[in-house]
């Protein structure tokens, strides 16, 4: 009877302890180790039938309306702009246009769009002189200057790798950089000599500004947009700037001459977009407007290229302007004129306490870099 009794106690007993561990809570998971990568969660697909948002962009510059900047430029990157959101997102987008100064001065547009007065913008960072002086040191005359898209490769590789210039920027955001490559004295009457053209008013923008003072000119100060009004009106007798103006901002019309310096001039520009209005949009649109900026830096390279050409053709064909080449020693007698002014700039940053001759040998590499890349472009 014990034996019994203690065999059936036993039993319970057993029972009773694998029912308790078969309740026990489970072990925690082991910590994940930092040195293993874990797999990334697979991203939500887009809900193709999700409510997307429309976004009107309201974009100034002081460019005609009918320049191939604007015609040519900016409205084929933002109808890239506009297919690629409306056929890759639920989302759309427009673009309202101002051009020639409509909405904003060209000395207003960069300060308006930080501010929000238009959503987009495109102007001259020169067209504000001492604001951006980082970037106007590749304006400084004496570099081979040989093209409009090697001058737009560099101040956007600038812009991308060296802090100084991206510093300049900080209150937008900015979709890309691109300049004018060379320009040349087009005048209204001929300057074959260096002697000709003392005492000559010139059309200038920022940093030509010191350019032709070194050269014996005398510079007037004025936006692009109101330069055929000065010259048809006798305030100036030239201006220093490319060819494609000569037919963009007709300026054919008012002048007769081109003497072609491409060692004095270059003129960086700039599209921008207001920091709120970046920030409102959903990733995917930032997206497709940061791929299509990367591609029209060569884009607008191109197309300044090839107008410099078209302009002066057209001055050639339409209005019989007068193409004037300096010979050697000329070229040589502008050349030491004009080499003060880099070593003049140079001063004046280090004045600033910025490192002036570091900036300057940054824009020096750019140039060689590119110029070996793209200078026989077109040519």
């Amino acid at each position: 009877m014990k034996r019994k009794l203690f065999i059936l106690l036993l039993a319970i007993a057993m029972v009773s302890m694998f029912a308790f561990v078969g309740c026990a809570p489970d072990e925690p998971a082991p910590a994940p180790d930092p040195d293993v990568d874990e797999p990334d969660e697979p991203a939500e697909p887009a809900d193709p039938d999700a409510e997307g948002e429309h976004f009107t962009m309201e974009f100034a510059t002081f460019w005609p309306g009918e320049d191939f900047q604007v015609a040519d430029g900016h409205q084929v990157w933002a109808q890239e702009i506009k297919d690629r959101v409306e056929s890759e997102t639920n989302h759309t987008i427009d673009f309202n246009w101002h051009p020639a100064g409509a909405l904003l001065g060209a000395t207003e547009i960069y300060e308006g769009v930080a501010d929000g007065a238009a959503d987009l913008g495109s102007t001259c960072p020169s067209y504000t002189p001492g604001v951006f002086p980082v970037t106007e040191t590749f304006e400084l005359p004496g570099f081979p200057n040989d093209n409009a898209l090697v001058s737009s490769m560099v101040i956007q590789d600038a812009f991308e790798t060296y802090d100084l210039v991206t510093q300049e920027y900080e209150d937008v955001k900015v979709m890309h950089f691109w300049s004018t490559g060379p320009g040349d004295i087009i005048s209204q009457s001929p300057v074959h000599t260096l002697d000709d053209y003392q005492g000559m008013e010139t059309r200038a923008a920022g940093g030509s500004v010191p350019v032709i003072e070194a050269l014996g000119g005398t510079p007037t100060t004025m936006p692009m947009s109101e330069s055929y009004l000065a010259l048809d009106q006798g305030i100036v007798e030239a201006i220093l700037a490319p060819t494609d103006t000569l037919q963009g901002f007709m300026l054919a019309e008012v002048t007769n001459y081109i003497t072609k310096t491409p060692f004095l001039y270059n003129i960086t520009f700039i599209k921008v977009m207001n920091q709120d209005t970046w920030n409102s949009f959903p990733a995917e649109v930032q997206q497709i407007f940061d791929e299509v900026n990367e591609k029209y830096v060569y884009e607008y390279g191109v197309l300044r290229t090839e107008h410099t050409l078209f302009g002066q053709e057209f001055a050639v064909d339409e209005f019989g302007h007068e193409i004037i080449e300096l010979d050697a020693n000329e070229v040589e007698r502008w050349m030491e004129a004009i080499e003060p002014v880099q070593d003049g700039y140079v001063e004046g940053l280090n004045d600033q306490g910025l490192p002036g001759e570091e900036i300057l040998q940054t824009v020096k590499d750019l140039q060689e870099k590119y110029s070996a890349e793209y200078g026989d472009y077109f040519n």
